[in-house]
């Protein structure tokens, strides 16, 4: 039962990241890319931002960090099943 963690406040990363589970997927979206870093250290599964978010050096020095067009977006969600939103 994998869950969709969608992290949008950076302040909220680390419960956010203490809820994660080996299964589950972490999308950073608008300010909560500013924790990409921290979340690339602490999270060992996949983790995914939209392209339009994603500065292109966050992007390019962790190969963890997945660009997601809008559609690998909606496929990250039929994925998961269940999405938790952090604000």
């Amino acid at each position: 039962m994998a869950t969709l963690h969608i992290l949008a406040n950076p302040a909220a990363q680390a419960a956010c990241v203490r809820a994660l589970a080996p299964a589950d997927r972490l999308l950073l979206l608008g300010d909560g890319v500013r924790a990409a870093d921290a979340a690339a250290r602490a999270y060992a599964a996949r983790i995914g931002v939209l392209a339009e978010d994603a500065p292109v050096p966050a992007a390019s020095s962790d190969q963890r960090l997945e660009r997601l067009s809008h559609a690998g977006f909606v496929d990250w969600v039929v994925a998961c099943e269940r999405s938790v939103t952090w604000t």
